[in-house]
């Protein structure tokens, strides 16, 4: 008999929690070409047959891949087209590794939250780069702790190409636009989501009220305003909003520094994000997974003061953000070799669930992603 931590079938009673007792007993083996003989078993409870692959970071997978390889090169600026011809596999493959990666990290990341112990302002700012073409821009709003530059959630949203065109430029907008729909009130519905994302995550309290330090869009006053947890505030969950004039110097002393800090490292950091260049989103959908792959790396794993003298601040942001270190330290080996996560066991908020589930519309595409059967178990 052989003890497994829960019962990969979401609608068994043991799926949330395996007795301690051996429930799994052999039922068979197959053979496959990249890992040879694997081990059938039959759940007692609910008699269906799982394999000790159905845990595994490489389920499905027909070849195995290093993932912290693919990790290291998408934290490091390198392209999809480099990380292809550099490892020697198509892109599908890679773009399959990368939604593994992302779902384990958001996985992770939302267990990370509930045990997080600490309070800190919250910035939010849109980071503007574009997907497709330069006639659709996107915003994307990133949710970041003001002091120790902990991302909490992020959105995005597509919207129209704004600023001075040419007369043959505001053509081409107009026939596209009336060709390709494009979501009505996108900015607001995304900032509604990190704003509603990090009151969940950091409810306000009578010793810690929620401040939010935005710059002065008029959106994010009227989206606040609009807002029920903000309209019913009491002394015990007020709601504070901090609006910052957005040409102040970048530098440490500016409230907004966070949400400056994150977008110069996303600047550097992804390739499909530097401008002038010719590596941008060909795939919102795709687009959000790397970039979520990337900040949960930022949180988890990037030094949070690089040049500071060691022991003077802690290792990363999530540590210095009051998550333990032993979660900061388990996030790595499950990240890249971890059990599977299982989108029925984890609760994860609108926008991670979007980006997990691949929901994110890409302009001009009317066909839905592709979703394997096993992401949504």
């Amino acid at each position: 008999m052989h003890s497994f931590p829960f019962c990969p079938n979401p609608h068994c009673v043991w799926h949330t929690k395996a007795p301690d007792f051996p429930w799994a007993k052999p039922k068979g083996f197959y053979t496959t070409k990249a890992f040879g003989r694997v081990q059938r078993y039959q759940c007692s409870a609910c008699h269906k047959t799982f394999s000790s692959q159905t845990f595994s970071l490489a389920y499905y997978v027909k070849k195995p891949v290093a993932l912290s390889d693919i990790l290291g090169r998408l934290q490091s600026g390198e392209s999809l087209r480099a990380m292809s011809r550099n490892l020697g596999f198509s892109l599908r493959l890679l773009s399959n590794r990368i939604d593994r990666l992302a779902r384990q990290a958001l996985a992770l990341h939302s267990q990370c939250l509930q045990a997080r112990t600490g309070y800190d302002s919250v910035c939010i700012d849109g980071f503007v780069s574009f997907d497709t073409s330069q006639y659709f821009p996107s915003e994307i709003p990133i949710a970041i702790t003001a002091h120790s530059q902990f991302i909490l959630d992020v959105s995005h949203a597509t919207r129209r190409r704004s600023g001075t065109m040419t007369p043959a430029q505001k053509k081409k907008a107009k026939e596209l636009y009336e060709r390709i729909p494009l979501e009505r009130g996108a900015l607001s519905r995304s900032f509604r989501d990190t704003l509603t994302s990090a009151l969940s995550f950091q409810p306000p309290t009578a010793l810690h009220p929620f401040v939010l330090i935005t710059d002065e869009k008029p959106d994010y006053e009227r989206v606040l305003f609009a807002l029920n947890a903000f309209r019913t505030q009491t002394e015990q969950s007020r709601i504070v909003h901090l609006k910052i004039w957005s040409k102040l110097p970048r530098t440490l002393s500016n409230p907004l520094f966070s949400s400056n800090y994150i977008e110069r490292e996303i600047r550097k950091d992804l390739a499909n994000h530097q401008r002038e260049t010719v590596c941008f989103n060909r795939n919102v959908a795709n687009g959000m997974m790397r970039l979520s792959v990337y900040l949960m790396s930022h949180n988890y794993l990037k030094p949070f003061r690089i040049r500071a003298p060691k022991g003077s601040h802690p290792r990363t942001h999530a540590e210095a953000a009051g998550i333990p270190c032993a979660l900061v330290e388990q996030f790595f080996a499950e990240l890249t070799g971890g059990i599977r996560a299982f989108l029925s066991r984890v609760h994860l908020s609108e926008p991670m669930q979007r980006t997990w589930e691949k929901r994110w519309k890409t302009p001009g595409k009317d066909t839905p992603e592709y979703l394997p059967k096993y992401a949504l178990a």
